[in-house]
């Protein structure tokens, strides 16, 4: 799980996606899960999708492109199988490596070969790849591959192929047939596939139904993992209890509040989906909410492809936790001469901002012959850490420290050996290295946060964040779901929004998103913008009266605060949050402390209060010139009309 510290006038640096190719097993509720945990062929049914699906692996949660980094390493894949539907293709295009003759893939389902693939050497170009799904068995609404990949080097040669390019499967994508079934009671619900959902209040100015939607929102974004689901909040028609339109594919609605009963049921709307209505008045409305959150596990179609966190709270900001309880997961790999273990560390995950990482990494690995010597290291990025030699003993105890100027969001240790010395084809036996999971990693909280601003987010909100919505009833809520989301996206555990009155929310102790669409801000709040370098902006085009929408981080005592506003026209901000959800990688992406988007212009990151930008929204490539650009702008300009005035005083000096 991954997102240094802020540099010094540097180019925008690329955020490193944690990616996992095995997924979790997604533990339901025996009771409300009828028919979880039984295996069945799929349906040969010739039905299509009413939309026609090929569904993209980003939408899985999977990475796009898959790698397969070792030769006869299997690497497991699990599609999820929604109700009423059949996975029939697995589809893709394979690029080959250059380094070997021939080579092959293939697929397995449990013990049965799907397909055989030859795969010929040095195809950049790619080679189009269908695998057949008809037939496979499902379980828990999934459909498990084993996936293979067999090479044979130039010359039969034998060596170690870790430092060349892996074969990838690109573009991997699943086609499906059939009719979504739609659920026939709560525990069906949520599918294995969320695309969107729509949160439905029935009083958008009731404090209970706002914290009732933001916190389904979170919550249910958190249950989904890497998938990129989309979560909207509108309102309910006046006098209905459910909405009107039927959600189309991978799509569900809830209905919060409008009658007084408590309860959490399914109602059949106009235009025949159905909607789960979840209501109360506005005590029991809170801890219906709280009860669906509680069990949301149970009120999904139980999926093995569903990779939710296994972690619902933090580790009480604990200093000391270990690998296990990270739940990192594979800590053993194997190989020639270069043996790796990626450790990833999380700050979100931990649930607090921190500083001092240190790593107290110990296990084992296979003692080397006397013809070859080797050294294990530590390191983070390309930054070594620790380092130690092998011995005969198989066994290793190191410690690593992180300088502070290293954190991220999210950051990976690599724990590596590197083997030299005579390599016999065919009597050199692979290595291998294990991590104990016993192994530790410590850090203390940071206040203020490493990195600042934007990377500060969202381990800097967690776990309880108050909510400060300002006089737009409606348009507020949504503009905070859409942050809300944003930063959901980013983080292991789930935020928990608090709705309160923007004036409360901007003088009390806990962390806070504050939305004054308007521009109408507490006397209390200090934006960066207001101190921010006048050239810079201009040079951005953005001067006095330019309209804008922005987003700013304020570290506030102990806390930090994040402001969405405009210079006074709400849909300056709209337009600020759009761009945001129309690439949701660019919000992970986001340093400095504040966002800045003109009406009809590009938006741009600066940093006011931490140390300059290192990423920015607009793309240098694009526009010619970033944010460090114009800071050499700004300052050569100076230094010109210094140089300037100081020259024509020399000439007038020389000539009188």
């Amino acid at each position: 799980m991954a997102r240094t510290g802020a540099p010094s006038r540097a180019p925008r640096r690329r955020l490193a996606t944690l990616v996992t190719l095995v997924t979790g097993t997604l533990v339901a509720i025996a009771a409300l899960l009828p028919g979880a945990g039984t295996a069945s062929a799929q349906d040969s049914s010739d039905a299509t999708v009413p939309t026609g699906q090929s569904v993209p692996f980003p939408e899985l949660g999977r990475p796009a492109d898959l790698q397969f980094v070792s030769d006869s390493a299997p690497v497991t894949v699990t599609l999820p199988v929604p109700d009423g539907l059949q996975a029939r293709r697995l589809t893709g295009s394979l690029t080959t490596p250059m380094d070997f003759r021939q080579g092959w893939l293939e697929v397995r389902s449990d013990s049965r070969v799907v397909q055989r693939v030859e795969i010929p050497a040095a195809n950049e170009g790619g080679i189009p790849l269908s695998v057949p799904l008809d037939g496979l068995p499902v379980t828990d609404r999934s459909v498990n591959l084993t996936i293979t990949s067999h090479y044979i080097p130039i010359d039969n040669r034998c060596y170690d192929r870790s430092q060349f390019a892996p074969l990838t499967l690109r573009d991997a994508a699943v086609d499906y047939a059939g009719a979504e079934r739609q659920p026939a009671s709560p525990a069906e619900f949520l599918p294995p596939i969320l695309r969107k959902l729509t949160i439905y209040v029935a009083d958008p100015s009731s404090a209970a139904e706002q914290n009732a939607a933001l916190t389904l929102s979170t919550a249910v974004v958190n249950h989904y993992g890497n998938q990129p689901t989309r979560v909207e909040v509108a309102q309910l028609p006046a006098g209905a209890g459910v909405p009107p339109v039927a959600p189309a594919l991978f799509e569900r609605s809830i209905a919060v509040g409008g009658a007084s009963d408590a309860g959490i049921g399914l109602e059949p709307t106009p235009a025949g989906a159905p909607v789960l209505r979840i209501t109360g008045n506005e005590s029991a409305l809170s801890s219906q909410v709280d009860l669906f959150v509680a069990n949301l596990d149970g009120y999904a179609a139980a999926s093995r492809a569903i990779a939710a966190p296994e972690v619902k709270v933090p580790e009480v900001a604990q200093d000391v936790v270990t690998l296990e309880q990270l739940k990192i997961g594979s800590l053993t790999a194997s190989g020639l001469n270069r043996i790796a273990v990626p450790i990833e560390v999380n700050q979100t995950q931990l649930g607090r901002p921190i500083r001092d990482l240190s790593a107290h990494l110990f296990g084992t690995y296979v003692p080397l012959p006397p013809s070859r010597s080797g050294i294990l290291t530590v390191s983070l990025g390309g930054t070594q850490l620790a380092s130690a030699p092998l011995d005969s003993t198989g066994r290793f105890d190191v410690r690593a420290d992180v300088p502070n100027n290293l954190l991220s969001r999210f950051m990976t240790l690599t724990v590596a050996l590197d083997i030299t010395g005579d390599f016999q084809c065919g009597t050199s036996d692979a290595s291998s290295l294990t991590v104990d999971p016993r192994s530790t990693v410590s850090s203390h909280l940071a206040s203020p946060p490493l990195p600042g601003g934007f990377a500060s987010l969202p381990q800097t909100l967690l776990p309880t964040v108050d909510v400060g919505l300002g006089d737009n009833g409606l348009g507020d809520l949504r503009r905070a779901n859409q942050l809300l989301v944003q930063m959901q996206h980013s983080s292991y555990l789930p935020l928990q929004p608090r709705v309160r009155p923007l004036t409360e929310a901007a003088t009390d102790t806990l962390p806070a998103i504050l939305v004054a669409a308007d521009g109408n801000l507490p006397q209390s709040v200090r934006p960066p913008l207001a101190s921010a370098d006048p050239a810079l902006l201009a040079l951005q085009g953005v001067a006095g009266t330019t309209p804008y929408g922005t987003l700013q981080v304020i570290e506030q005592g102990n806390r930090t605060v994040v402001l969405a506003t405009s210079n006074g026209e709400p849909g300056d901000l709209d337009a600020l949050l759009g761009w945001l959800d129309a690439d949701p990688s660019q919000f992970p992406r986001l340093t400095g402390d504040v966002l800045i988007g003109p009406r009809d212009a590009q938006p741009f990151a600066i940093g006011v209060k931490v140390t300059d930008v290192a990423a920015q929204a607009d793309s240098e490539e694009d526009s010619g010139i970033g944010t460090g650009a114009i800071v050499a702008i700004v300052a050569g300009t100076a230094v010109l009309a210094v140089i300037v005035v100081g020259a024509t005083v020399w000439l007038r000096r020389r000539r009188s």
